[in-house]
């Protein structure tokens, strides 16, 4: 970096240095983030948070995906299964995908993993491991441990005696397992790529798997036919990791459906938004609703939905509205329990108007305990001021505000301390008729924003031995309410 360059940086340092300096105390917090949020801009460094070695906060599309703000759903009636209890689980399918994709690939994780490992456990168990052969490590990709659980959903809805016509065979993994685990009658797949014959054959003969009713060949999905589908007697179209390759996916699924043998059922996958972009050959994203109007426009209804590994989107579908036999005696995991408890403490601690101290903040705070509700105090504010309470521990915390008149009223801050160091903050500046007179119930987690408060930074709160109460009025003016509190430790 040229000395000037670093000089530049000197002197907006000394500037934002200023300017925090002159804040009023106690500082505005939502200024002092916005000022780190634009040195992170000019710097291109994370915005920091309280406590050394704190997990970055707040960053746009780090746990959540920036999706298109004005995107709105067409109006019109989803097109559905017959049967209600199918037709619900379908829905309930596409809310999963939907939800795996305006939450980032880490976002997921955090959200989903306990589920995702019992997955993932599902398909260790029950998966075979195939004998390798040609080069070492070139199993490495197909025997990942997210492409055994691709595999092993997959495998679930093939059924012994089926005949399978794949289109994308592959390095033929999937053909392999099909026969050897699943015991299909037939499996016929076609592929673009020539070099893929030598390399699943070499595979079917390491496993004992070369005089199986195995056929491959080499051909393009948009040259399919009903009668060359028909001709392999095929009930179960697969095309997995296709779609994303082609250059018109709307018309590759309208192919494969009107190829699809009348009774016959198609299983097809494709990234999940968002996720596996990386890869150069993949030529578009799937989201839901595009997904939606791909099966409307191919004649086809969705019979199982589901987000397969972080990673995909799995669809069993098929010309008819009806039933599928195959949904029906798919096998899956083990109804293992894996729900996870979210918080350690159930019961909300109630705290007594008794514990309720005043703290200064630039004003004074006048507390008297309330003649009718022992829980409540009934506070007094002059320039501001505030109520402080103790606690052992927080996982969230909860107040009650009974406003005699929100006019004087400017800001309200909470903040949880442990000892001198602040481990969490949450506040909120009314906009005009947001405040009210009367009762109004606010709940806060840490780094969560909620309709009124919003959570500041945070770092370790269930270290926090106290929380404090603030407000900010009018200059000069006094306002006055009652407080109600009570946290989860």
């Amino acid at each position: 970096m040229s000395p000037r360059g670093s000089g530049a940086r000197g002197r907006a340092r000394k500037l934002a240095r200023r300017i925090i300096g002159v804040l009023p105390a106690p500082r505005d917090e939502a200024l002092v983030a916005l000022l780190r949020s634009a040195w992170s801009l000019l710097t291109g460094r994370p915005v920091p948070t309280a406590g050394r070695g704190a997990a970055v906060r707040d960053v746009p599309g780090r746990w959540l995906r920036v999706v298109d703000p004005a995107g709105v759903g067409s109006g019109e009636l989803e097109r559905q299964v017959a049967d209600p209890t199918e037709a619900a689980a379908v829905a309930a399918g596409w809310l999963l995908v939907d939800a795996h994709e305006r939450l980032s690939r880490l976002g997921a994780r955090q959200v989903f993993q306990h589920e995702l490992d019992a997955w993932h456990a599902y398909a260790d168990d029950t998966i075979a491991l195939l004998n390798h052969h040609a080069k070492p490590g070139s199993m490495t990709v197909p025997e990942s441990r997210v492409n055994r659980l691709r595999y092993r959903r997959t495998m679930d809805f093939a059924q012994p005696g089926d005949r399978v016509f794949d289109v994308g065979f592959g390095r033929g993994y999937l053909a392999a397992q099909l026969i050897k685990e699943r015991g299909i009658a037939a499996y016929h797949g076609i592929d673009v790529v020539q070099g893929y014959l030598k390399s699943a054959h070499g595979l079917f003969a390491a496993n004992g798997l070369s005089e199986t009713p195995i056929e491959l060949e080499i051909g393009d999905l948009f040259d399919l036919t009903p009668e060359k589908v028909a001709g392999t007697g095929a009930n179960l179209m697969i095309c997995c990791e296709v779609l994303e390759h082609v250059d018109d996916a709307e018309r590759a699924l309208r192919t494969l459906a009107d190829a699809l043998p009348e009774g016959a059922d198609l299983l097809f996958s494709v990234p999940l938004h968002g996720r596996l972009e990386s890869t150069w050959g993949h030529l578009s994203v799937f989201d839901v609703a595009r997904l939606k109007e791909m099966l409307d426009g191919a004649g086809l209804y969705a019979h199982h939905v589901e987000p397969l590994s972080n990673a995909w989107t799995l669809v069993v579908a098929s010309a008819s509205p009806e039933l599928s036999q195959r949904v029906r005696n798919a096998s899956g995991r083990p109804p293992t329990r894996v729900s996870a408890p979210l918080v350690k403490a159930r019961t909300f601690v109630v705290i007594g108007a008794q514990d309720m101290k005043p703290v200064g903040s630039g004003g004074q705070a006048t507390l008297r305990a309330d003649d009718k509700d022992s829980d409540k105090i009934n506070c007094r504010f002059t320039s501001g001021g505030g109520v402080a309470f103790p606690v052992e521990g927080l996982e969230a915390v909860r107040v009650l505000l009974d406003v005699v008149d929100p006019a004087p009223f400017v800001r309200f801050d909470v903040t949880a301390h442990a000892g001198d160091q602040v481990v969490g903050t949450w506040s909120w500046s009314p906009k005009k008729g947001a405040l009210k007179a009367g009762v109004q119930r606010f709940s806060m987690r840490p780094g969560e924003k909620g309709l009124s408060f919003t959570g500041g930074p945070h770092h370790d709160v269930g270290s926090a031995d106290r929380v404090e109460v603030t407000v900010t009025t009018v200059p000069g003016a006094t306002a006055e309410l009652g407080l109600k509190a009570a946290y989860l430790p």
